[in-house]
């Protein structure tokens, strides 16, 4: 009586609590065959297919498919390190800084890979930080374990200090919570005019509270990224020549939030046979040096990230990126879990690696206490293995086969 109408479909999924349409189909098939891969894609909670008819200009939805993803039991999350190195914040800019942050991602990095997010977005969402507070005493066991270090370090109250911690993470949060009340109103960010969207921050608050404001936007922002290479991506588009310094200061903190994952960034080294190759790899970048072809290229995102360290243009990164390198190299770990005996030998060639045309060693002194500490270690258990002790330190100059000249 009334006809066929018109039939569509439209594939949706659900990932950390948001729904989002993934596509419209013509057919049933299609729809239903791009659900099912969505519940196998990484992240999705559920996905649904849903089918619409219109019919005399009367529309019909139908949900034909909806399947939940089977959650795996979630274990208890616990710090993921130590306190060491945590400034003394006495202000919400001190917490927001790039000192604290890397503390913050060393405590609480099981927590933010498993969420795929940074420290920055964990301070500016308050959505983020809401779920983070959900975990339990996982906030509070951060917070007495950065007051242990000061009351170690500066002799100061622990509990005083804990409760100081606490009242800056709450200023912190507050500002990010106003914001989201706030949001319709918020100055619009423009990933393609920055210095816009800077003066319409400044119109909307004092010229003090700029950088907060800019970062709360940028983690909006970056909701669209995914995971933390995802987001990558979003800020590297946004530093580009032309880019202001303040600017660049902002998002390179954020670039090295990131770096601070050593998942991302070993997903961004590429597949390395070994850790010497990815330390060699990683060491040919920050020189921006050609690719090794014996070994597999870095992604181009991470290129870009040394290449700005090189420039200049990140020194937030390019802190991060040498503490990576050196604590790899300080670390247990095999350069080549195939052969331990070879330790020595790939550790002279790294050194090589890592010396500029001017022979100056890349991270200075730290990195060449960490090249002897390995070489100490591997000296120690050849010893071992022909019965014998041994704890004289190497040469300075047997590290390189030359000689180390320390500089940065």
């Amino acid at each position: 009586m009334f006809g066929t109408g018109s039939v569509s479909y439209e594939v949706q999924s659900r990932r950390e609590g948001r729904w989002r349409i993934e596509g419209a189909y013509t057919d049933q098939e299609s729809a239903m065959s791009a659900a099912r891969s969505q519940l196998a894609a990484s992240g999705v909670e559920e996905a649904k297919v849903v089918k619409f008819r219109t019919i005399a200009g009367l529309s019909l939805e139908t949900v034909i498919l909806h399947k939940t993803v089977p959650q795996a039991p979630r274990k208890g999350l616990t710090l993921g390190g130590t306190a060491e190195g945590a400034p003394l914040c006495r202000t919400p800019d001190d917490l927001r800084g790039f000192e604290s942050r890397v503390v913050i991602g060393r405590l609480l990095r099981p927590y933010l890979d498993a969420q795929r997010i940074t420290p920055t977005e964990l301070l500016h969402s308050w959505p983020l930080f809401r779920r983070f507070e959900e975990q339990g005493a996982l906030l509070g066991a951060a917070i007495h374990a950065v007051a242990r270090h000061h009351a170690d370090i500066h002799g100061v109250s622990h509990a005083a200090r804990a409760r100081e911690l606490r009242q800056l993470v709450e200023a912190v949060t507050e500002a990010a919570r106003d914001a989201l009340a706030e949001r319709r109103r918020l100055p619009r960010f423009d990933t393609a005019d920055l210095p816009g969207t800077s003066r319409r921050i400044e119109e909307a608050v004092e010229p003090a509270g700029h950088d907060a404001l800019f970062l709360i936007l940028l983690c909006q922002h970056l909701e669209a990224g995914g995971p933390l290479a995802g987001k990558l991506d979003l800020l590297l588009a946004m530093m580009g020549e032309d880019a202001e310094p303040r600017h660049l200061a902002l998002l390179d903190g954020v670039v090295a939030d990131i770096m601070g994952s050593a998942d991302t960034v070993k997903e961004l080294l590429g597949a390395q046979p070994s850790l010497h190759a990815g330390l060699c790899v990683l060491s040919d970048g920050l020189f921006d040096r050609d690719p090794d072809p014996a070994l597999a290229p870095m992604a181009g995102s991470l290129r870009r990230v040394c290449r700005l360290a090189l420039q200049g243009r990140a020194p937030q990164s390019r802190t991060v990126l040498l503490e990576r390198l050196r604590q790899s190299i300080a670390g247990d770990q095999p350069l080549d879990r195939r052969d331990a005996k070879a330790d020595g030998m790939l550790t002279h060639d790294l050194a090589d690696r890592m010396k500029g045309a001017d022979g100056a060693l890349l991270g200075g002194a730290a990195m060449e206490k960490a090249l002897e500490r390995r070489l100490l270690r591997h000296r120690q258990s050849v010893l071992r293995a022909q019965g014998m002790h041994g704890h004289r330190r190497p040469a300075v100059g047997a590290v390189a086969g030359g000689g180390i000249r320390a500089g940065e």
